[in-house]
């Protein structure tokens, strides 16, 4: 997929990274020094944005050495929160779109059924405190985004000033902090820093972090099977348990002391990929205060490094050398990505330059990448050719329909819709017709005010539906929730939000359940999915299985098979949403690193009605993290369906957004 929203560098600790003045001696109480010092931290305490400034602009102008501990401190505080901040403000925002759209459906059925009336007005009571912390999330962030902005700009100029012996003192003790620094967000912040005051070698060694960092987590990453094995054992008991019980299992302690090793191995494996991505980032801001005979040098050494690098460190230089937006280093990419023979090389290659914008990269763009000989670069040309908002592409996209099957012929009219806001699904024929009336005064849309608009030439269902979301994808497997709350009715009656301390929605007369739902829906997409193509179905609960051991080729007496299997389906046990998606993606064929895996599924639907209470993690940015991982080298789409109040909104929306999907919420 295209450049990663930098939200997932989230988790951190609520402690600041504080880079201690005795690392650098501060001068008596009467200097103007310290008068600047005090001033400095009674505006960042209390002040306004202005006073900040004043503030900073005073401490600076003294051009005093121990300021820059002072300043390297507030920009690792400033940067932790704003990343906190922002982190809450996605999961929050999502709670409150979906929070809206079910109060919309609450409504509508109060009309029909008052007794609905008592459940909407506590459903309006919790949007409204939503909305509230929303707001105040929303105001940290227009605060904190400013001064942080501010402060790397003051930062990077002042550690420019410093002589080098200084600054090389400054740095150490940043690099120390990044080696042995006490929290995650100690580490994580510190590195943020140095790619402020980074000076000649810093992109390098930056470069040489991510290989550290990732050698590290490829040490962890053999060690989690085993873990995962017996934890993996104990789900499949708890389950048995769980259908010979009707839901109770006594097995609750055993399973926590054996997940938590499993637990922390994992959540330590996610931790050294956010510091990855947080030195890529760094790496292409260092290596924008190198002069250009440094550059020159700093890009043979990162491209050279590159060349040699594995488990994912590689498309992490790649994407450091992307960011960097500087002309020599573009020009680089593009020779590179002439001679690239891995596939996913290409397709890092293609994400970084679109990520940068890079102009000059259009061309290849749209000849060489769109016609790649691997779908996952040509996917991703169509994704960098909607994300540089490129009219010229539209015709050539256009094209694409007529040539490509299955996803990527869904993918190149998505790229289309989101370039043009008109749907015409994949028919050429519409498109064409479109363009010849509109190409001389259409004007490509801003991505931000992108709508698609269903033609009303063009509403049959083409494909693969599920819940809604069609694709013409061949390959696709279907993760299907089947614990104890898809029992539950789907009018939310006394408990929407599945509160365990008080009576579940059971079905009332005509009320369809949720399993019921998800039945009738599997069905009728088994049923479009057309001859040839391959598909499974995992299910899931405390334990996760398939329903058989192999991908399964659709034909009449498969697709009856599937169909009267669906209708025996019982709901029963937990939801190990974290144990499903690693089977899923297991079976479809992601590994991971830095090739392309060529899966054998390139398209996976995932459904779930709540949250994870299972799984060696329950924590949505570690599922989200070890996702993005896994998938980054395989391009497997992914697209969410939630059903119920109770599902995590923010998990399912962010999980179809990072693998190029769609969220579907009912």
């Amino acid at each position: 997929m295209l450049s990663m929203p930098l939200r997932f560098l989230a988790l951190l600790s609520t402690l600041a990274l504080l880079v201690s003045l005795a690392k650098a001696a501060i001068p008596g109480p009467d200097t103007d020094y310290q008068v600047a010092v005090s001033a400095f931290h009674k505006a960042t305490a209390t002040g306004s944005l202005e006073d900040r400034r004043v503030a900073l602009d005073a401490l600076v102008s003294l051009g005093e050495p121990a300021a820059l501990g002072l300043l390297s401190g507030e920009l690792g505080r400033v940067s932790t929160r704003l990343r906190e901040s922002g982190d809450e403000v996605h999961r929050l925002r999502y709670a409150a779109e979906r929070k809206r759209q079910f109060i919309d459906e609450l409504k509508l059925r109060v009309e029909k059924d008052s007794s609905l009336g008592h459940s909407l007005k506590g459903q309006e009571e919790k949007l409204s405190e939503l909305e509230r912390k929303l707001d105040k999330q929303q105001q940290h962030v227009a605060d904190y985004g400013p001064w942080h902005a501010t402060l790397g700009e003051a930062t990077a100029k002042f550690a420019t000033e410093l002589s080098s012996s200084k600054r090389k003192r400054v740095e150490k003790d940043v690099w120390n902090d990044i080696d042995d620094g006490q929290t995650f967000g100690d580490r994580l912040a510190a590195i943020e820093i140095l790619g402020y005051i980074g000076g000649d070698g810093s992109a390098i060694a930056l470069g040489k972090l991510i290989g550290s960092l990732t050698k590290e987590r490829a040490s962890l990453e053999r060690k989690l099977p085993k873990l995962m094995k017996e934890v993996r054992k104990l789900e499949k008991r708890m389950q048995e348990e769980n259908v010979k019980t009707g839901g109770r299992t006594s097995m609750g302690a055993q399973y926590a002391r054996a997940k938590a090793e499993a637990a922390q191995m994992q959540r330590a494996i996610v931790r050294f990929g956010y510091l990855c991505d947080a030195a890529s980032v760094a790496g292409g801001l260092a290596l924008c205060h190198e002069e250009p005979a440094t550059l020159e040098k700093s890009l043979r050494k990162l491209l050279s490094t590159q060349k040699k690098s594995r488990g994912g460190a590689r498309r992490r230089i790649l994407a450091l050398l992307g960011s960097s937006g500087l002309e020599p280093v573009l020009a680089a990419l593009r020779e590179l990505l002439k001679v690239e023979k891995e596939a996913a090389g290409r397709a890092f290659l293609v994400q970084a330059l679109a990520g940068a914008g890079d102009l000059n990269f259009v061309e290849w763009l749209l000849g060489a990448s769109l016609a790649d000989e691997s779908w996952f670069v040509r996917s991703s040309a169509y994704q960098a050719a909607a994300e540089m908002r490129l009219k010229a592409a539209i015709p050539l996209l256009i094209e694409r329909l007529d040539v490509e099957e299955g996803r990527l012929r869904t993918d190149a009219q998505e790229a289309l819709s989101s370039l043009t806001a008109m749907n015409f699904r994949t028919s050429a024929i519409l498109w064409r017709r479109w363009w010849d009336e509109n190409e001389a005064e259409f004007e490509v849309p801003p991505l931000a005010e992108v709508f698609i608009k269903a033609s009303l030439e063009a509403r049959e269902r083409v494909g693969t539906t599920f819940f809604g979301i069609s694709t013409e994808s061949r390959r696709v497997l279907f993760v299907l929730d089947l614990s104890g709350s898809m029992d539950f009715s789907m009018i939310p009656r006394n408990n929407p939000d599945d509160d365990p301390s008080r009576p579940y929605d059971e079905p009332k007369g005509k009320e369809r359940s949720r399993l019921q739902e998800a039945r009738t829906a599997l069905n009728k997409a088994i049923g479009g999915t057309e001859d040839g193509a391959v598909f499974n179905i995992v299910f899931y609960a405390s334990d996760v299985w398939a329903w058989e051991d192999d991908l399964v080729e659709m034909d009449s007496e498969t697709r009856s098979e599937a169909q009267r299997m669906i209708e025996k389906l019982d709901a029963v046990g937990g939801t190990n949403i974290y144990g499903a998606l690693a089977f899923a993606l297991d079976m479809a064929g992601a590994e991971g690193g830095d090739e392309w895996s060529r899966p054998e599924i390139d398209t996976i639907f995932f459904l779930t009605d709540g949250r994870p209470s299972l799984g060696i993690t329950t924590d949505p940015d570690e599922i989200l993290g070890f996702v993005r991982d896994l998938n980054a080298s395989a391009g497997i789409v992914i697209h969410t369906i939630g059903l119920s109040g109770a599902q995590d909104a923010y998990l399912l929306r962010s999980l179809a957004e990072q693998n190029g999907g769609k969220y579907s919420a009912l």
